[in-house]
């Protein structure tokens, strides 16, 4: 039988997943404090911001801090898919459901205690998912 491109394209696909194969041994590019570091800094620092009383933009930078965080720590050899998919979702997911929430649901002047109590719930969430993503890291 006379070879086709189908087969073509299947043998190079299986050439390039024999070299994946040899990637899997790879050093990782990003120390892991890295993005820990920049999933809990981010939250600190929108923190600290909000209580200067920085304007909205400012605070956006904090945001784009977390977004690479995640980014970092999905693209990372420390961590198990289900670890990263769990990581992202405590560092990033619950703290945005929960901001959305206070701000549909909860905001107004007479609630100013209960923000703070979010706040410092979302601190935890994101501080606490970083010091576990850096406690479960890989070590090898």
């Amino acid at each position: 039988m006379k070879p086709t491109s189908t087969d073509t394209a299947y043998q190079e696909r299986d050439v390039q997943a024999g070299a994946g194969a040899e990637a899997a041994g790879r050093k990782a590019r990003v120390h892991p404090a890295v993005p820990a570091g920049l999933i809990a800094g981010s939250y600190v620092l929108a923190l600290l911001l909000q209580l200067a009383g920085a304007p909205t933009a400012v605070l956006s930078v904090a945001l784009l801090m977390r977004i690479v965080g995640c980014v970092l720590l999905c693209t990372s050899l420390f961590w198990r898919p289900w670890q990263k998919v769990t990581g992202v979702l405590v560092t990033l997911v619950v703290p945005a459901l929960a901001n959305i929430l206070w701000n549909r649901e909860l905001s107004g002047e007479d609630t100013m205690a209960l923000r703070v109590l979010a706040d410092v719930l979302q601190l935890v969430c994101v501080v606490g998912g970083a010091a576990w993503l850096w406690w479960t890291r890989r070590k090898d």
